[in-house]
């Protein structure tokens, strides 16, 4: 009888130890799984680790490149409106070097050159596909996509100043250059030579270079939002965070225009704007800018019996101006937080799309202030000549009449139902 059970016996063991085998094989590869995502993960953390080192660079850069620029355009202003467009008779020995040490800098090519070499690593690697559809990928790409604009900026600029240096050369070559960029050979008889420098200085070529150093100071804007997204690159990368938190989402919806992922876009925040949007003033005259800050809100005034209608707004700028329009239609509520500096204060409210025309047909919401601070809820629908689509102006104060008003604004808020 127990040589009849046996084979069973043996079947069980067998069986038991197949089981056994199995087990251990399948935990062999549970490990070996696990031992390669670690592996892959620490060979991405370098990556990353890397291309933080190299943002970080780029920042550094960024920053001399802009305190440079900066630097150049007070140069070109201070030439331009006190040696060129003023009939200045004489000019000093140290006048002389000062024009020409500017002349010589702004003719001193520089230029942004992003550290790519670690991005072109993780873009080659087959550990980039794990960060798609996050954040840190969308940032990536724009911070990458940015650095290229730059490029093609500075290289457009760097072309223009260079043929304007060569005209320049070509005129002066053998006509007075020796004076005009080494006045100090003349020092003995400079006021001799002081006239033909100062008609140099006045030459249309001359004025072409320094009203390159004047307009200069126009690039920082796009070195300001390639420094603001690599200190949230290096940020997001150090806190091994991939995902925006809605802070984030907001201070970027100007240059990521990500706004669809965002629960809220924001124009005004405290009194502060933040990148991407810029105010602006139209008025029935010629007007000039009446807007100021204080500590936590933005005033706008209108000035009494100086207008017909005078229309501050908030415009989409960009990436130095290169996208002015965006797609809000995922946003129905305008939330904005004002008052009125005695209370009372009647006015519109507008959103302007791309094609709408400046005459005053745009559709508009009756607004009246109290003396304290209110949140008014506005429907974007009621904006019926606006396409949400193509939005240009997101925000216009209209007034109009000879009332002055002046008003309070802390925040400025578009939300989805």
């Amino acid at each position: 009888m127990a040589d009849d059970n046996r084979p069973v016996k043996y079947m069980r063991y067998a069986i038991g130890e197949i089981v056994l085998v199995v087990i251990g094989i399948l935990i062999a590869l549970q490990i070996n799984n696990w031992n390669e995502e670690r592996i892959q993960k620490q060979e991405l953390e370098g990556l990353l680790q890397s291309i933080a080192g190299g943002v970080q660079s780029d920042i550094r850069d960024l920053n001399l490149l802009a305190t440079a620029r900066s630097n150049m355009g007070k140069k070109g202003d201070s030439i331009f409106s006190y040696y060129i467009l003023d009939d200045v008779k004489a000019i000093s020995l140290e006048e002389t070097a000062y024009i020409n040490t500017a002349f010589q800098n702004v003719l001193n090519f520089v230029y942004f050159k992003s550290n790519l070499s670690a991005f072109e690593s993780l873009k080659n690697s087959t550990y980039f596909g794990k960060l798609q559809g996050t954040d840190l990928a969308l940032l990536l790409s724009a911070y990458y996509t940015t650095a290229d604009k730059i490029k093609s900026i500075e290289e457009k600029y760097n072309e223009s100043l260079g043929a304007y240096h060569a005209a320049w050369l070509a005129k002066f070559r053998d006509n007075g250059q020796d004076i005009f960029l080494r006045p100090w050979l003349f020092y003995d008889d400079l006021s001799s030579f002081t006239p033909r420098f100062r008609e140099i200085l006045r030459d249309n070529s001359t004025k072409n270079i320094f009203g390159h150093a004047y307009y200069e100071p126009n690039i920082i804007q796009t070195y300001e939002e390639q420094i603001l997204m690599g200190n949230k690159l290096i940020e997001m990368i150090k806190s091994s965070n991939t995902t925006f938190d809605e802070q984030t989402k907001l201070d970027f919806s100007g240059i990521l225009y990500s706004f669809a992922d965002a629960d809220l876009i924001s124009i005004l925040i405290n009194g502060e704007i933040p990148t991407g949007f810029e105010p602006k003033y139209a008025a029935s005259v010629i007007y000039r800018d009446h807007f100021s800050y204080k500590e936590d809100y933005f005033v706008i005034e209108y000035p009494e019996n100086t207008y017909d209608w005078g229309s501050p707004y908030f415009e989409i700028n960009a990436l130095g101006g290169r996208v002015n329009e965006m797609d809000f239609s995922n946003y129905t509520k305008i939330f904005i937080e004002m008052k009125g500096e005695i209370g009372g204060e009647q006015f519109e409210i507008t959103m302007k799309d791309k094609h709408d025309p400046p005459d005053g047909s745009e559709s508009r919401v009756q607004i009246e202030l109290t003396d304290q601070w209110k949140i008014y809820e506005i429907q974007t629908n009621q904006f019926k000549t606006a396409d949400m689509q193509l939005i240009m102006v997101p925000l216009g104060f209209v007034f109009e009449g000879p009332l002055g008003r002046t008003i309070h604004v802390r925040s400025i808020q578009f939300k989805k139902d």
